[in-house]
């Protein structure tokens, strides 16, 4: 950690805090072996001890720890600003990683430079927007008045590559070094997230509201949430890379007939007539939000099979098409609500589909080849 004062007015301090460090200092102090480089850790004795003692971090008094350093960097602050003013912390910039730890680099090597072009190749601008928590359109398309720059890169870092996804200010990225594998999201500017929190001097009996995440120290707990969504949608798109599975395996079993409960489900027709719901709960506008009957049917609205129906048959089709989805286990109910998320199979097929389409023969014979 490092503190800097401005040695004018208005006395500016700014501190850098890395909290793989703080958790280096704190393996020790406990005892457990390890082995980093920089801020990764490559090896951990314990690592689900590892990992508690970064969730305590959060626990922490953030404005009484750093009000202690007051006298420490600015010991003439009482003789200069007077015994009535105090510092009023917030966060400049922070960074939110998860670590995926190999056995070796020889481990993650067959797989870190097509993974990481895979999370080039797949970075749409709205599934950029959809990583960094934007909202789009029913249609998957961004907001006519959404004024948001989104950009990726790609270039080399250390012994791989580095693909970072922004919007705007703030970004995700993956990257490789040694035997890890990170997955880390950069806020600069909090207020581009919605939170339940509650107002500046509102009573803690009284109902939170959806504001904008602060800068202020008060909301690293929900700061870290959402840095840790960002993460985990980010992740989630990279899983559906490594799959060495045929097509036919993954398919095979959807397009059969089962039986549940003593009543037949029939199969899924994923070229036919069921193409069009397939594609549709695979968009992306749908990975925060949730899938829901009535924007299924939006989106199916004029596609062939749905056309000449009136609203309420259209939506007795879509309840039936969901129960079908939930039975082959392509997608799952939230908890008390009317809303549906995709499943590791779900959203496997989802990838699989749209590049089963849109590849030309020639490259499928010569994968096959």
């Amino acid at each position: 950690m490092n503190i800097r004062l401005q040695t004018w007015f208005p006395y500016h301090i700014q501190l850098c805090m890395n909290g793989r460090e703080w958790l280096r200092r704190s393996l020790e102090h406990s005892g457990i072996g390890f082995h980093a480089i920089g801020n990764k850790f490559l090896h951990l004795d314990d690592y689900q001890q590892a990992q508690c003692l970064l969730d305590s971090q959060q626990d922490t008094r953030w404005a009484c720890m750093l009000t202690d350093f007051l006298p420490i960097v600015f010991p003439a602050m009482q003789q200069i600003l007077g015994p009535y003013l105090s510092y009023y912390w917030t966060l400049w910039q922070s960074e939110w990683a998860t670590d995926y730890i190999f056995n070796s680099p020889q481990a993650l090597v067959p797989i870190q430079d097509s993974l990481l072009k895979h999370a080039f190749m797949t970075g749409t601008s709205t599934r950029v927007l959809r990583y960094l928590d934007r909202p789009i359109t029913l249609n998957g398309k961004p907001h006519g008045n959404m004024n948001n720059d989104v950009s990726s890169r790609i270039l080399g870092f250390h012994d791989g590559l580095r693909v970072r996804h922004w919007v705007d200010s703030n970004s995700v990225k993956v990257y490789t070094q040694q035997n890890v594998l990170r997955i880390e999201s950069t806020i600069n500017d909090p207020s581009m997230f919605k939170v339940f929190r509650h107002t500046q001097g509102q009573l803690k009996t009284q109902p939170k509201q959806r504001l904008g995440l602060r800068k202020g120290v008060a909301d690293i707990p929900l700061r870290s949430q959402v840095s840790q969504d960002i993460n985990n949608r980010f992740m989630e798109q990279l899983s559906t890379y490594q799959d060495t599975r045929p097509i036919n395996e993954v398919i095979s079993k959807l397009s059969q007939a089962r039986m549940k409960s003593g009543k037949r489900i029939r199969g899924l027709d994923i070229t036919g007539k069921d193409k069009a719901l397939l594609l549709a709960i695979g968009d992306p506008s749908f990975e925060i939000s949730g899938i829901t009957n009535k924007e299924l049917r939006t989106k199916l609205s004029g596609q062939y099979g749905y056309k000449t129906l009136t609203d309420k048959q259209l939506s007795s089709k879509v309840s039936r098409q969901l129960r079908l989805l939930r039975n082959h286990g392509l997608i799952r109910k939230l908890p008390k609500q009317r809303k549906y998320c995709l499943t590791a199979k779900g959203r496997q097929i989802s990838v699989a589909l749209p590049a089963i389409l849109n590849a030309s023969i020639t490259e499928l014979m010569n994968i096959a080849a």
